[in-house]
């Protein structure tokens, strides 16, 4: 799980007119998570409009439905485009709804998430840090949405730097999530994934490719070898794999999800942008130089069009492209 969820909270009597634009943007939400985002986008456009002659520009269900266009443009691989929308959003759900509606935290809870994943780690641990004591208040400790917060929280302040203080929030956030969800609950795999790859940040790499090895299948089985948080997972045992000493197996586990990221995500999504970079690391950890060359610039044009020239992500392929391999993926 790496985009935020986008539940929202329904607060309007139902009538016939009602019951049909509500259906038809879930299944827009149904075709983004089956991986059709173009289908979802292009929905949900059709709908926004309908909305606001149904229900008025500034009303919840309108603002609501325009959450989730911005969400999917977002996951489709537009991160500045939904950064904008959350921000400008906002503002209009806290005079809508008022400061603390759940729906009002939610779109905060998009705002940070589009912080970090443009480049400002640190900016969207601070909005997550803002956010989760409004959630526990607002929804209690243990509501599915506060879990998320905390998740977040502990994600961002890792991508910031401060990887043990992540891991140890992690495993913590965990327990709470076995005992109130169970353990193959996808919530409960997502927390999985994320305390793997920080225990790899954290100087242990053969743990982490043990951990990516066993949850790869828990993760498959709950959302089918196609979803894109399952390519993640397998983009971390490649990596892992190859951090452990195991350069040549990495490559190859790389080699083959490239191509599956470029199909299902697309050529420009940032993920499959993150496979080209690590595979391009381990291609010259394994001695084809002019392979991995040529993989970096193409990486490196990309990450400049989508992410901009000042995203982390982009710098470390700066880096990469400029000199010996990085210790660090991006």
């Amino acid at each position: 799980m790496y985009g935020p969820p986008r539940r929202c909270f329904l607060t309007t009597a139902e009538s016939l007119g009602d019951r049909e634009l509500r259906q038809r943007r879930e299944h827009a939400d149904r075709l983004g998570d089956g991986g059709e985002t173009s289908r979802a986008i292009a929905l949900l456009g059709t709908l926004l409009p309908r909305f606001a002659d149904h229900y008025g520009r500034a009303h919840i269900e309108t603002l609501t439905t325009r959450d989730f266009h911005a969400h999917w443009i977002g996951e489709a691989g537009d991160p500045q485009y939904a950064l904008r929308a959350f921000r400008e959003y906002l503002p209009e759900w806290e005079r809508v709804a008022g400061p603390e509606h759940p729906n009002t935290l939610h779109c905060r809870q998009n705002l940070s998430f589009w912080t970090g994943e443009c480049g400002d780690f640190a900016g969207a641990a601070d909005l997550c840090r803002d956010l989760l004591p409004v959630r526990e208040r607002v929804l209690g400790a243990e509501h599915p949405d506060t879990l998320t917060t905390r998740h977040r929280l502990a994600y961002w302040t890792g991508e910031a730097g401060d990887h043990e203080t992540a891991l140890e929030a992690l495993c913590a956030l965990l327990a709470v999530r076995v005992r109130l969800h169970g353990a193959e609950h996808p919530g409960t795999l997502t927390t999985r994934h994320e305390i793997a790859r920080r225990t790899g940040l954290v100087g242990r790499p053969g743990e982490a490719a043990a951990l990516f090895r066993e949850l790869l299948p828990r993760r498959e089985a709950a959302w089918g070898p196609r979803n894109a948080s399952v390519l993640t997972t397998r983009h971390e045992l490649a990596r892992w794999t190859a951090e452990a000493g195991d350069p040549a197996t990495g490559r190859a586990l790389l080699e083959e999800l490239l191509p599956i990221r470029r199909d299902v995500q697309g050529p420009d999504h940032p993920r499959t942008l993150t496979t080209g970079h690590e595979l391009a690391r381990w291609t010259a950890v394994t001695g084809d130089a002019t392979a991995a060359h040529a993989l970096l610039a193409d990486v490196l044009r990309r990450r400049r069009r989508v992410l901009g020239p000042e995203h982390p992500h982009t710098r470390a392929t700066e880096s990469l492209l400029g000199g010996p391999p990085s210790p660090e993926g991006a």
